[in-house]
């Protein structure tokens, strides 16, 4: 090997090595940082993200939901994930038994969309490790709780929270009126 091929070969070596390195510094600088310090930080959740499910409310029927234990969600699930058992007739129908086995869920949303009384909806909860797997399924009582962690179905506020942040905007209105 000659002299001038040597110093060819470690010209290319300390051109492709500085190459790499300013790839390395520009990502290393000039990048904002994308990894979040996740207890303190929480990410922000897409309009479309399928989490925990939740019964919608409705003081106005038996057991404080509009489900009527119709099975519709039962049918339409690939995974039976549900057991319901319901009583009554007519208007007067409602579960009595509701459960959900989580740990079969795919989350793929075809309980919601065959709904007819748009009793099921999906929070915006994420943190759904537990210890067992019995803690997996979740029952009625569980189920139509209003008081979860992160309280929002999609964008929408739940119960207490809602009224909450109506009044921040109001306020919030009133002070850019301000301005």
């Amino acid at each position: 090997m000659s002299a001038a091929s040597r110093a060819r070969e470690i010209c290319g070596a300390t051109i492709s090595l500085v190459k790499g390195l300013h790839v390395t510094l520009t990502n290393w600088v000039a990048r904002p940082r994308i990894t979040l310090q996740y207890p303190k930080q929480r990410p922000a959740i897409p309009t479309r993200f399928h989490g925990l499910f939740i019964l919608r409310p409705d003081p106005n029927r038996p057991r404080g939901t509009s489900c009527t234990a119709c099975l519709l969600c039962w049918k339409a699930c690939p995974s039976d994930v549900f057991r319901i058992e319901g009583t009554g007739h007519g208007k007067e129908r409602h579960p009595i038994v509701f459960e959900m086995d989580l740990s079969r869920c795919m989350y793929c949303h075809l309980c919601i969309e065959a709904c007819p009384f748009d009793c099921i909806a999906e929070t915006e909860e994420y943190e759904l490790a537990v210890y067992s797997r019995d803690s997996f399924i979740h029952h009625f009582d569980l189920l139509s709780r209003l008081d979860r962690p992160q309280g929002r179905l999609h964008g929408e506020l739940l119960a207490e929270p809602a009224e909450k942040a109506g009044e921040e905007v109001a306020g919030a209105a009133g002070a850019t009126d301000a301005q």
